[in-house]
């Protein structure tokens, strides 16, 4: 489980740069949002440079370089996929007694098939993002040689060349699967 708690975009940017409604609470944004780049933007530039990258905001040191890449690929795929993790939980409330669609006078709750719709075409949107900062920073190895670097732990997290996610899993198709526990459709033939 990754402990990382620093963001690297905050509440009020997901607002302006995303259809979310700037009445939303930060509470309810801000969870979403560590969630989405630990399991999204980490994969994306892999456990070395993502480590670089929170050591670099937490001093308040970003190199120019790591400004670039923040700001011009990994916040806007960071909105898109905080969007994509946090639409069920803008839209439903969880308490102690039920789970519970959300709702106003002036608005009638959008059902489950509506959202999921939504959904999937904000996870493409992400999808598409993330696939433009993969493609960047290969094409510039020499300035972010943490990308290509590290990430030899199986612990780690390696980057991935490949940001479109479907649902079946051909085994020995990865490009670096050493870590690889899975079952292929080879051994199931």
């Amino acid at each position: 489980m990754p402990t990382n708690k620093i963001l690297l975009m905050s509440a009020d940017y997901f607002k302006r740069n995303s259809v979310v409604n700037l009445n939303v609470d930060n509470e309810l944004i801000n969870p979403q949002i560590l969630k989405a780049q630990n399991m999204y933007i980490e994969r994306i530039c892999g456990s070395n440079l993502f480590d670089t990258l929170l050591t670099q905001v937490t001093s308040g040191t970003l190199e120019a370089r790591m400004i670039t890449l923040l700001e011009d690929y990994l916040q806007p795929t960071l909105v898109e996929y905080t969007l994509y993790t946090g639409l069920l939980y803008f839209n439903y409330k969880i308490t102690n007694k039920s789970i519970a669609k959300k709702g106003s006078d002036n608005s009638e709750p959008s059902d489950l098939q509506e959202v999921n719709y939504l959904r999937a075409d904000i996870r493409n949107d992400a999808q598409y993002l993330a696939d433009r900062a993969t493609k960047f920073l290969k094409a510039n190895l020499t300035t972010y040689p943490e990308y290509n670097t590290g990430n030899s732990d199986c612990d780690d997290i390696k980057p991935s060349r490949k940001n479109f996610f479907g649902s079946i899993y051909l085994k020995g198709n990865d490009y670096n699967n050493d870590c690889n526990y899975g079952l292929g459709i080879g051994d199931i033939l």
